[in-house]
């Protein structure tokens, strides 16, 4: 899956993160005209990320996933792109702070195992993807019934769960 979505933090913020986390240790690998490499690791996991800083842009590369996320400006919007497995979107540890400036479900998902290169909004492919996943599960005997909150990304999962909650007349009378 390729989305695309704009994020609230700026390029100077992250840099700062990935560089003085101390939720990782950073190492820097290579310092080249207009690119710098690092390294960033988990030492409880014992993963780790490379992450390419460049002047308009930054691209990280988890290990274990293969996933990658590609931070760039355009406009003076930051933007981020991430190209991997839906489960995984913004679930890795070894990320700095990725912000959706909108819900993730708005955004468009412009690559997918599901619809090639027909772009849909993530709150379509979700729903689609749950319905597969049953599809799944109904006809190939699979032992996993009903749907999870492991079967989204969290950040999506969340975003669902805040949509589902209908605000009843006795709430709001509470509120009052």
């Amino acid at each position: 899956m390729r989305i695309q979505f704009e994020i609230k933090e700026n390029l100077p913020e992250i840099i700062e993160e990935i560089m003085n986390s101390e939720r990782w240790q950073t190492s820097v690998k290579e310092e080249l005209s207009g690119r710098t490499t690092v390294v960033i690791r988990d030492q409880a996991y014992g993963s780790e990320a490379t992450i390419e800083i460049y002047a308009t842009s930054i691209e990280i590369k988890t290990a274990w996933s293969k996933y990658s996320y590609r931070i760039f400006v355009t406009n003076d919007i930051v933007w981020c792109e991430y190209n991997g497995a839906y489960r995984g979107l913004l679930e890795q540890v070894l990320l700095p702070t990725i912000t959706p400036k909108e819900s993730l479900l708005n955004s468009d998902v412009t690559e997918s195992s599901l619809y090639g290169n027909e772009p849909k909004k993530l709150r379509e492919y979700a729903e689609d993807n749950l319905k597969l996943k049953q599809f799944r599960r109904d006809n190939f005997n699979e032992q996993k019934n009903g749907t999870a909150p492991f079967d989204h990304p969290k950040r999506v999962y969340d975003e669902f769960i805040k949509e589902d909650y209908i605000v009843t007349s006795k709430d709001k009378e509470k509120k009052e």
